[in-house]
């Protein structure tokens, strides 16, 4: 029996496990939203993950926020052409949580 390659011990766990397959394109997208936005937007937001179809985006302030709404198809477009089988419908953009948020104004 011979040595197979870590491609095709990767394709027969894949086909074993559709949730697996599912995970791993999810992947693929967090990892290619950097080359595919660029540097300019990527120094302002970070992909974080992938939920039922929809990247959820973390953007440092609400007009980088704003910036990203309008690219969205844009984007999207560009995601879907580069992860190959991942189907991205949306972007679900956030801003964290600045200490203080919750604090009321005097």
């Amino acid at each position: 029996m011979g040595i197979d390659s870590i491609k095709d011990i990767l394709a027969k766990i894949r086909a074993k496990n559709p949730a697996l397959q599912n995970r791993l394109e999810e992947a693929i997208a967090v990892e290619a939203w950097e080359k595919t936005v660029g540097p300019q937007i990527a120094n302002h937001a970070r992909a974080l993950k992938v939920d039922d179809g929809v990247l959820w985006v973390e953007v440092d302030h609400s007009v980088w926020r704003t910036e990203l709404h309008h690219r969205k198809r844009q984007i999207l477009e560009r995601l879907n052409q580069a992860c190959g089988k991942t189907k991205l419908t949306d972007l679900f953009l956030i801003e964290p949580k600045r200490s203080g948020d919750s604090k009321r104004r005097r």
